[in-house]
């Protein structure tokens, strides 16, 4: 019967493996660990505590960001676009694509159809642009890439509230979108905003 022989490398190899495994890690990566886990959870203690503070008084404590130049400027409000919000799309039309009709065509148009709105607006303004709409109600239209002319109406003045009935009443002004067919004058969508 063969013996097995055994290295002894390996075998010692082993033998200072278990006596490392017995000792332990290093002290001083030990040490190391303790002081960044102290450091994160007071870290944590002291977030939790400012948003206990903020909590109950939230202009007591502010907190700003060290490099104030590191940040994009505040900007007080930014303006939204009605017609995006309304789920409206313009776009530039194609090179070489002309309407129809004529811009004052447009603006005679979108008067006769929106009489009132025309009489009652502070302004008038109209473009040629290339318009998109999904309407969401059953059997609404829906357009992609038409083209119109866009009429805005704007400060429409609502006629005077009672103010006998509600003292706090005040005049409010509005906005009319009247989209025009660019090529057949047709009235295609008309939005109050």
């Amino acid at each position: 019967m063969a013996a097995r022989k055994t290295s002894r490398p390996a075998q010692t190899a082993r033998q200072s493996r278990a006596v490392r495994d017995k000792r332990g890690p290093d002290p001083a990566s030990r040490q190391f660990s303790a002081i960044v886990g102290v450091a994160l959870i007071g870290a944590a203690v002291l977030w939790f505590i400012w948003l206990l503070v903020r909590q109950v008084n939230p202009g007591l404590v502010s907190l700003s960001f060290p490099f104030p130049n590191m940040l994009p400027p505040r900007q007080a409000s930014t303006p939204v676009d009605p017609l995006a919000t309304a789920g409206i799309t313009l776009s530039s039309p194609f090179q070489g694509q002309e309407p129809a009709l004529t811009q004052q065509q447009a603006l005679l148009l979108a008067g006769q159809m929106e009489p009132q709105a025309a009489a009652k607006s502070a302004g008038v303004s109209a473009r040629y642009t290339l318009f998109s709409y999904q309407g969401t109600a059953p059997g609404a239209a829906s357009f992609h890439n038409q083209p119109v002319w866009l009429i805005h109406y704007s400060g429409i003045s609502e006629p005077l509230p009672d103010t006998a009935a509600d003292p706090h009443a005040s005049s409010t002004k509005h906005d009319l979108y009247v989209f025009v067919d660019a090529s057949s004058g047709r009235e295609l969508l008309a939005i109050w905003l």
